[in-house]
């Protein structure tokens, strides 16, 4: 595994996020739901060192109040679990 998949894969994996096998070419990954196995979409890994950690955590508050991630509420719990005051503050601006 490429040192950026593996990045790839510790980023998504706190919020509850798995990456599965590539889908095309060896460049992208599906990215599903680690509660339920709904897909969410694909990541590619032409990424800098450092990028997705930080897209990951630019995303949380969305994550946290449900907005991004599969519908059965385990990212946005998996949030809470992190960083509850956090996630408690992004339910409220964003609802």
């Amino acid at each position: 595994m490429s040192t950026i998949l593996e990045e790839i894969h510790q980023a998504y994996e706190p919020i509850g996020v798995r990456v599965g096998a590539p889908i095309a070419f060896g460049t992208y990954y599906r990215l599903t739901c680690e509660k339920c196995g709904k897909i969410l979409g694909n990541v590619g890994d032409k990424l800098l060192p450092g990028m997705i950690k930080s897209l990951i955590d630019q995303e949380f508050d969305l994550y946290a109040a449900g907005l991004v991630g599969c519908s059965c509420g385990h990212q946005a719990e998996r949030a809470k679990a992190l960083d509850a005051k956090r996630a408690e503050a992004a339910k409220k601006r964003l609802a």
